[in-house]
C-alpha cells in the first residue's frame, strides 16, 4: 500500500532574516496565512529547502537565489524582497514566470542614508580605532579631521544619496560634491556641485560615499586602483551600497600601502563574512582600524523595517487577491 504524499502547504509564507514586526504578522495571520521563518543566510539549496511547499517569500536575509531556482518552487506564487536592490539578492527569470516578483523600494533610504552618514563620523573621526585602543590599553589624543566643512563626494544622488547630502549639508555645513550616471537637473537650484566623473568626484573629495545601485555584472568593481589614487592618503571611502562595487584587490592594497586613509563596507564580498584567516580578499585583517565593516544593517532601522513589512504585506495581499503587487519589480 502506497503512503500518499503530504500536502502542499499552499497557505504558508516564509520570511528570512530579522524578525518581522508583529503588526505585519497579525495583518498576514487575518489573511489566512501561516507565517514561518528560516535564517538569512541559507545557501540556495537551503533556501529551496525552506520554501518547499510554500505559498509566499519575503528576502529579508543575505542569501541570493538564482534564476533556475525558480523552477524548483512550482507552489511559490510570490516573492518580495525586503529593500530596492533586489537584483543582488534574487535574479529573476530569463523568461515568463508564474511567481510574481516584488520588492519595498526606497522604504529604507533614510536609514541607509543615517548608517552612511556613522559610517563617515566614524572614519573620520576615528570613532572606533580609538575605542578600540582605549580597550587594548592604549591612550591616545591624535587629532582627526573634522567633517565640518569638508568636501563630501556622493556617487549616486538617488533617494539615499540625496538624504545623505541633505544630512550631511545640514548638520556640518560639508560641501556636496556628486556624480551621478545620469544628470540630476532638479537638482541645479540646491548647493550641490556636479562633477563630470566618477574619477573626478574621487580626485575631488575628501570622503566618498558610494549610493549606486549595484548591478550585478554591470559595475561589480567600478571603483578601481585609479580612483583609490585620486582620493589620496588622507582620503576615506564609505560604501553601504555593496561591496561588489569596489575592486577587492584595488582596495586591499590602498590600505596595505597607505593610498587612502581607510574605508567602510555595509556588508561584504561574503556574507556572513568569513575568519580574518580565511577572508579570500585579505581585508577583514585591516579591521578595525583601518577598515571598518557592518553586518548589512543600514537599511535595517525599526522605523524602515516597519515601513518595508508594511509594503511587503500590501504586496502579498494584492496577490492572494489575484491583482497586480503594488510595488512590482519592474519588468
Amino acid at each position: 500500500m502506497n503512503t500518499p504524499a503530504p500536502a502542499r502547504d499552499l497557505r504558508r509564507i516564509v520570511v528570512t532574516g530579522a524578525p518581522f514586526p508583529e503588526p505585519s504578522v497579525r495583518a498576514l495571520h487575518a489573511a489566512g496565512f501561516e507565517v514561518t521563518t528560516a535564517p538569512g543566510d541559507l545557501d540556495e539549496e537551503g533556501v529551496i529547502q525552506a520554501l518547499d511547499g510554500a505559498w509566499g517569500y519575503v528576502l529579508g536575509g543575505s542569501e541570493q537565489v538564482s534564476a533556475k531556482a525558480w523552477d524548483r518552487l512550482p507552489d511559490l506564487a510570490v516573492a518580495c524582497f525586503l529593500g530596492t536592490g533586489y537584483a543582488s539578492f534574487m535574479e529573476l527569470p530569463a523568461g515568463p514566470s508564474p511567481i510574481r516578483f516584488a520588492y519595498t523600494p526606497h522604504a529604507n533610504a533614510v536609514a541607509v542614508a543615517e548608517m552612511s552618514l556613522a559610517h563617515i563620523l566614524d572614519l573620520v573621526r576615528a570613532v572606533t580605532r580609538t575605542a578600540t585602543e582605549v580597550a587594548e590599553g592604549r591612550w591616545s589624543e591624535r587629532s582627526t579631521p573634522s567633517l565640518a566643512g569638508a568636501r563630501l563626494g556622493i556617487a549616486g544622488m538617488g533617494h539615499i544619496g540625496r538624504e545623505l547630502a541633505r544630512m550631511a549639508h545640514a548638520a556640518f555645513g560639508t560641501e556636496i560634491l556628486y556624480w551621478n550616471r545620469t544628470p540630476r537637473p532638479e537638482l541645479a537650484a540646491l548647493p550641490y556641485k556636479a562633477v563630470a566623473s566618477l574619477t573626478d568626484l574621487f580626485h575631488s573629495a575628501d570622503v566618498v560615499s558610494l549610493n549606486l545601485a549595484h548591478e550585478p555584472g554591470v559595475n561589480d568593481g567600478v571603483v578601481t586602483a585609479e580612483h583609490l589614487g585620486a582620493l589620496g592618503p588622507s582620503g576615506y571611502l564609505v560604501n553601504c551600497s555593496r561591496a561588489a562595487l569596489v575592486d577587492p584587490a584595488a582596495l586591499r592594497s590602498a590600505l596595505a600601502e597607505g593610498t587612502i586613509a581607510g574605508a567602510s563596507i555595509d556588508g561584504y564580498y561574503t556574507e556572513p563574512t568569513p575568519s580574518p584567516a580565511d577572508d579570500p580578499h585579505g581585508l577583514l585583517a585591516f579591521a578595525p582600524t583601518r577598515l571598518l565593516v557592518t553586518p548589512h544593517s543600514g537599511f535595517h532601522s525599526t522605523q524602515a523595517m516597519t515601513r518595508m513589512a508594511d509594503m511587503a504585506v500590501e504586496n502579498l495581499l494584492a496577490v492572494r487577491r489575484g491583482s497586480t503587487p503594488p510595488h512590482a519589480v519592474p519588468v
